[in-house]
């Protein structure tokens, strides 16, 4: 592991700083919505804070990049 100034530690092709940003800054402007270098350990959070906000119909899928968020208002 490596830490790069603001880009925080990463492993495997995933940012922790990307993660913490996820699951406690999640931009809700649209969906779908990508979040490259997330590590799926943050779905079950996004989860949460999406239904807390209102949303409903959400699914947070893994893929190589990162993970995307679906969601509806």
């Amino acid at each position: 592991m490596s830490v790069s100034g603001a880009k925080g530690h990463q492993s495997g092709g995933y940012s922790l700083a990307a993660t913490w940003k996820a699951i406690t800054a999640l931009p809700v402007g649209s969906f779908p919505l990508l979040l490259p270098r997330v590590h799926p350990i943050a779905g079950p959070f996004i989860m949460w804070r999406l239904k807390r906000l209102g949303y409903s119909n959400c699914r947070v899928a893994s893929d190589r990049r990162g993970l995307m968020v679906f969601a509806d208002r």
